[in-house]
């Protein structure tokens, strides 16, 4: 049996950088924003041997390892190793021969919070594969801690809640780590209309070429 999940990218609407510690700690913080079409996508799958296998379909990047109950975190597709170590850790299960793949339908650092979000899915294979008793607050507050904590990776907490609940939400932020998420119903014609006058552009990280490869173009 494949276990899969997906979860919803975001664009921010008002509010960003609200949510970010220490602010939010000290003084609240509020985002309204939306999720999108473009999503985060994981499959975990059993296979044959004794082997946990890691790859990244969108960025061309595998790992594989003998059975263990920790992953290292070495710089490559730490996200997934990372939720893997914690899940081994709060909600351990015998180690087995797995495949965890992943894709993101937009680049690392294009702005529409991708990594919160692969982790968010990634989370929801794993609740899916191990019946884990985790609702949606749970989940996203999982893959903050996660991150933040475990990886040691800056950012904020919409990400997270976004990717876990879907939609358009206005979210509040307390201190000791308090999060409300207030759904908004709005009615589908302006949804729609927001939608025809939309255009999105992202942030695509540019690769400086080698200074050989350069002269060559030059000359």
């Amino acid at each position: 049996m494949i276990y899969r999940s997906k979860a919803p990218l975001r664009i921010g609407l008002a509010g960003g950088g609200t949510d970010v510690s220490p602010y939010s700690d000290l003084y609240g913080g509020a985002i309204l924003n939306i999720t999108i079409s473009l999503s985060a996508h994981a499959n975990i799958e059993p296979i044959e041997g004794n082997e946990i296998i890691i790859e990244a379909y969108d960025r061309k990047e595998r790992q594989a390892f003998p059975l263990s109950n920790s992953l290292p975190i070495d710089g490559v597709l730490d996200l997934a190793k990372g939720v893997y170590n914690r899940i081994q850790k709060d909600y351990p299960f015998a180690p087995k021969a797995l495949k965890i793949s992943t894709s993101v339908d937009a680049p690392a650092g294009s702005g529409l919070g991708t990594s919160s979000t692969l982790v968010v899915a990634i989370l929801g294979a794993f609740v899916e594969m191990l019946k884990l008793p985790l609702g949606d607050y749970d989940i996203a507050h999982y893959a903050y801690d996660i991150e933040r904590n475990d990886l040691k990776l800056s950012g904020g907490k919409q990400d997270q809640y976004a990717a876990t609940f879907g939609g358009v939400n206005f979210m509040e932020f307390y201190e000791d780590n308090k999060v409300i998420v207030n759904p908004l119903r709005i009615r589908t014609q302006y949804l729609h209309e927001l939608e025809n006058n939309l255009l999105l552009f992202t942030r695509i990280p540019v690769v400086k070429a080698p200074r050989s490869l350069t002269n060559n173009r030059r000359m």
